[in-house]
């Protein structure tokens, strides 16, 4: 223990980080078990180590002895969902905390008023992921900027359009969105200039949707229209994939794209054979991926799909061709860490 807290501050983080799972968090990252062992550290290691802890519900029961543990600190993370999530807000209002990223979930039937958040947390934020009900929006001042860069939205729960406005026009380091799409959503008419904002601006786009086609209904903004607006576009990645739902996608991109991720669509990888695995390689061709350098196909969530009973290897030959690098998701795609 002893030789770890001597470690250079920024080898501790990335150890930490390299040990930390933040989907899943293991004893290391919960709040009360990670204060029995700051304890003992000196001071700045100890900073370091409450700061990778994801701060959620189960911190809140005998809330009021962590206040000393995460007052003035910044942590990594902080869940804000299910019945607890007005209660850890509140906590980490009242301690005056900061957080690099605040995840809202699950809150149906308990909506978090986000309106009590000082502001000096929102400028402290890098990711705002929103999957839950919310009302409200924490006060920010017109000259105000803000250290956000990633933006995560799901559709079935958008938070009032002026919402969004305010944090795009604080954020002018905010190049990243992932959008979360049912089936039959769409954006509403009035998230209009929202979107037209952070186009502008965005370099990494995330979308969670199964996008081959985008029909337009009136007071919806067009999905694909949306992607062709965003100019600046570098990396994209899509989930519930398949080669007519890239291609559409691709056709829709107005820049070069330098990075790609894609998660197959399972249904899609189980029944494709030799021609569907050709339709996958054929988008190499396309115009947007003229300047590709990177192509990312996790396999683990494929267990019957062609890309792991070796037909993977002829989509990996097919970058190599071109000078792409093939990934999966035993390595590292982009930005990562995020910091």
């Amino acid at each position: 223990m002893a030789l770890i807290q001597d470690l250079p501050p920024e080898l501790l983080k990335r150890v930490l980080e390299l040990l930390s799972n933040s989907y899943y968090p293991g004893p290391a990252r919960n709040l009360s078990n990670t204060s029995l062992v700051a304890r003992a550290w000196r001071r700045l290691s100890q900073d370091l180590l409450i700061s990778a802890v994801v701060f959620n519900r189960s911190d809140t029961p005998r809330y009021t002895k962590r206040l000393r543990s995460v007052s003035s600190r910044t942590l990594d993370r902080a869940d804000l969902d299910y019945s607890s999530a007005q209660k850890v807000l509140e906590l980490l209002t009242e301690a005056e905390a900061t957080v690099r990223s605040l995840r809202i979930r699950a809150t149906e039937t308990n909506e978090v008023d986000l309106g009590i958040m000082r502001f000096e947390m929102l400028a402290g934020l890098h990711l705002l992921h929103i999957e839950g009900y919310a009302k409200g929006q924490p006060p920010i001042p017109s000259d105000a900027t803000i250290e956000l860069k990633t933006l995560s939205l799901s559709l079935k729960c958008l938070p009032p359009p002026a919402f969004p406005e305010s944090l795009v026009r604080a954020a002018p380091f905010l190049t990243r969105l992932s959008i979360v799409i049912a089936q039959k959503e769409a954006f509403p008419e009035d998230y209009s200039t929202a979107l037209h904002m952070l186009a502008l601006q965005l370099r990494h786009l995330e979308i969670h949707a199964d996008a081959s086609s985008t029909p337009t209904r009136p007071g919806t903004v067009d999905l694909h229209r949306f992607v062709a607006s965003c100019i600046s576009l570098r990396s994209l990645e899509l989930y519930y994939a398949t080669p007519v739902s890239i291609k559409t996608t691709l056709t829709a991109v107005r820049s070069s794209l330098v990075l790609l991720a894609i998660r197959l669509d399972e249904k899609w990888s189980k029944v494709a054979d030799q021609r569907g695995i050709a339709e996958l390689v054929d988008l190499l061709k396309h115009p947007s991926l003229a300047e590709l350098k990177r192509w990312s196909i996790p396999a683990y969530n494929l267990p019957f799909g062609p890309l792991r009973i070796g037909r993977r290897a002829r989509w990996e030959e097919a970058c190599r061709a071109r000078g792409d690098e093939p990934r999966d998701e035993r390595r590292f795609f982009i930005d990562y860490p995020a910091e």
